[in-house]
């Protein structure tokens, strides 16, 4: 039996693991974010917003593919109990095979785009029409192939929150994909840089990862009591994954057919701005959340409350005081940054803001998945994409484009109470804790406006 200083003694050293790996993520992801928005405005004044709205819609593509195809692999690895080296190759080998179905679907998919255009499918002025995107969409899907060889001593780091070496990888692939596309991107303003950027990214990642850590490498294994195991627990991530692609990329991919590419590259230019926030919070939950909330379950089941919302206090924070934020500075914040093309961008930001305050709850996505429980997941994603198409359906009939903005936005809020009833199911819910942080949203909304009034005059 552990006496009481030594249960207090790892609870103090779990408490600094997350804390250490909490500021590595979130150090690295401030650090990433400000580069992509240096790049975004170098490549801005360089490029048409056509571009990126072609490279956005490649992108749902490959994406949808990757998450159509996950089962859960990295999770399993670090939710498991078992961990094994034939365990870990196991995995690795279900990771190439899947990286190289993901290349064969994604030049299918191209072909399919090139055909369809072929005998004039797509609406006139739809981004599907583009003569370029099937062959950048079976340029990128290059990147998937690359990425299948990565090692899983990147999961295995995260399931450590020892996240020093992940991060460092990350920077240097970033830094050496923008640095290629901006220096093609002079030589040649075309969509082609950020195709190339893309997959020397997921080159160098690759490689670091098989050459920055020590320890046995991953070799081709075959365990048929480890591929059970990962099935039985993927199969309801796998589900998730295609529903989960179905709601995050599915405004993109409805856009594509409903307007052209200006117009969806301005709206990608939003979706970056109001991302910047939301992939911070999604990193920080997903590289440190779920791990520390995977090991509290294995351990100590009955304190995974209190873990639980202790993780969440600074995701509350930042969420609902980016909301009233970006709500109040959205258009401010185009008019500094970009010049007159990206204007409509501004009012695009506010509306996505609002869908920030939701954000928070991907917590209890983690915690259910730590539970070992992804049929709650697959419920949750279901349920809003039944939402989202129809809302998305009427908002863009009755209101035009800015309708189908707020339908896409007001949908993911409409999942909370769903959430909170499943946590009162699990024991998981603390009215105080989720009611104390809501006075922050119009603390933010006031931030934003002084700071948009202060630009205004600085401006004027």
């Amino acid at each position: 039996m552990h006496t009481n200083s030594e249960v207090k003694k790892k609870s103090q050293v779990f408490k600094q693991r997350i804390l250490k790996a909490s500021l590595w993520s979130t150090g690295s992801h401030v650090l990433n974010q400000a580069i992509r928005l240096g790049s975004n405005l170098i490549m801005t004044r360089l490029l048409v917003p056509e571009y990126f709205g072609l490279m956005a819609i490649a992108n749902v593509f490959i994406y949808g593919l990757q998450m159509m195809s996950d089962m859960g692999l990295r999770q399993s690895l670090i939710q498991s109990k078992r961990f094994d080296e034939e365990f870990i190759n196991t995995i690795w080998t279900m990771q190439v095979i899947r990286g190289c179905t993901i290349w064969l679907m994604s030049l299918l998919v191209s072909l399919a785009l090139y055909s369809l255009d072929v005998f004039d499918f797509w609406p006139k002025e739809s981004v599907y029409q583009d003569p370029l995107l099937p062959f950048i969409v079976a340029l990128i899907g290059i990147s998937a192939l690359i990425s299948g060889f990565e090692s899983t001593k990147l999961a295995i780091s995260s399931r450590e929150l020892s996240l020093a070496k992940n991060v460092v990888i990350g920077l240097i692939s970033q830094v050496c994909g923008i640095t290629v596309m901006i220096c093609w991107a002079l030589l040649d303003k075309s969509v082609w840089p950020m195709v190339a950027a893309a997959l020397v990214s997921s080159l160098v990642t690759t490689t670091l990862s098989h050459t920055m850590f020590s320890g046995v490498r991953n070799k081709f294994h075959w365990d048929k009591a480890a591929f059970e195991q990962i099935i039985h627990f993927g199969k309801w991530i796998f589900v998730s994954s295609i529903l989960g692609f179905l709601l995050l990329s599915s405004d993109r991919l409805i856009l594509g057919v409903l307007v052209d590419a200006r117009l969806l590259g301005l709206y990608a230019i939003a979706f970056f701005i109001v991302g910047a926030l939301k992939d911070l919070i999604s990193n920080v939950i997903h590289n440190v959340g779920f791990p520390a909330l995977s090991e509290a379950y294995r351990d100590k089941p009955e304190s995974l409350r209190e873990v639980y919302y202790r993780l969440r206090l600074p995701f509350d924070t930042v969420s609902i005081l980016g909301t009233g934020f970006l709500f109040a500075t959205g258009e401010i914040i185009v008019k500094l940054l970009y010049d007159d093309r990206y204007a409509t961008a501004g009012w695009i930001i506010q509306i996505l803001s609002v869908g920030l305050f939701q954000l928070r709850y991907n917590l209890a996505g983690e915690c259910f998945m730590a539970m070992g429980k992804p049929r709650v997941l697959t419920i949750l994603i279901l349920f809003d994409i039944v939402l989202l198409y129809t809302l998305a359906y009427l908002g863009f009939h009755s209101h035009g484009f800015k309708g189908f903005v707020w339908a896409v936005t007001m949908t993911s809020n409409a999942m909370i109470p769903l959430v909170l009833w499943y946590k009162y199911k699990y024991n998981l819910l603390d009215w105080k804790r989720e009611l104390m942080v809501l006075p922050l949203l119009p603390v933010g909304y006031g931030a934003g406006l002084l700071v948009k009034q202060f630009v205004t005059l600085i401006l004027s």
